[in-house]
């Protein structure tokens, strides 16, 4: 006979396991589960199977320190909005729970992911994407060209070009420009005048500035305030070649 829930075994253990899954439990949640769980092969099998689910939506990534507090408060929305929303009842066979342990057989009554009660999928839902754009976000803001800016001033500056396209000027321990004064940066195209591209009161700066094309000076003066021409020579600048 296949083993099956414990007693106590409840719809929010369920929903427990699944944030498991996601190892976002935390404090009572946490130990109440695994308490359950030591002893209902149910939320274990479910916990195993929505990590693999989740470990093919999206590869591993490191989320920004407020990622979890964001999807939670989306979840809780989704789930808001679900709360009236009649569970549906459904029975796997244990044939295609490919992912357990040769010769164990899954409990009848799991149900994966994609086809749990409301609450469930919704925060299955809300977690998978939040994960997949997370870490396409991430993707298309990878630094995929660097260019050093050379000077006579200690500390750096870099030209960063990434995959979405954007471009920004990276400065690092440079020395804060004398009172009154700021930096300003610069790109000059071949054969053009200077186009300002922002300024900054701090040697440690970062300038979103726009698409660098091939043989365009990125460059930096130190000014008396914002100017619309260069009044200095380059303090910092380099070529890039793309």
């Amino acid at each position: 006979m296949p083993p099956t829930p414990v007693d106590d075994h409840t719809e929010e253990f369920e929903q427990l396991a699944g944030l498991q899954a996601l190892d976002v439990l935390e404090g009572d949640d946490l130990r109440r589960f695994e308490q359950h769980a030591a002893h209902c092969e149910r939320c274990r099998v479910m916990v195993q199977l929505d990590r693999e689910a989740l470990a093919l939506a999206a590869p591993e990534m490191e989320p920004s320190p407020d990622f979890k507090a964001r999807l939670m408060q989306r979840a809780a929305q989704e789930l808001a909005a679900t709360a009236q929303a009649t569970p549906a009842e459904s029975t796997i066979p244990p044939q295609q729970f490919s992912t357990l342990r040769p010769g164990e057989v899954a409990p009848p009554n799991v149900v994966p992911f994609r086809r749990r009660a409301p609450w469930a999928s919704a925060i299955a839902a809300v977690l998978v994407l939040g994960i997949v754009t997370a870490g396409g976000y991430a993707y298309e803001n990878q630094v995929v060209a660097s260019y050093a800016l050379q000077g006579s001033v200690g500390g750096s500056a870099v030209v960063n070009v990434r995959r979405n396209g954007s471009t920004e000027l990276d400065m690092s321990g440079v020395q804060d420009p004398p009172a009154g004064y700021l930096y300003e940066a610069w790109l000059i195209p071949p054969n053009s005048q200077p186009i300002a591209a922002g300024t900054t009161s701090h040697g440690d700066a970062k300038l979103p500035i726009d698409r660098v094309g091939n043989g365009t000076t990125v460059a930096i003066t130190q000014e008396r305030g914002r100017v619309d021409a260069p009044t200095s020579a380059p303090i910092m600048a380099v070529v890039v070649q793309s």
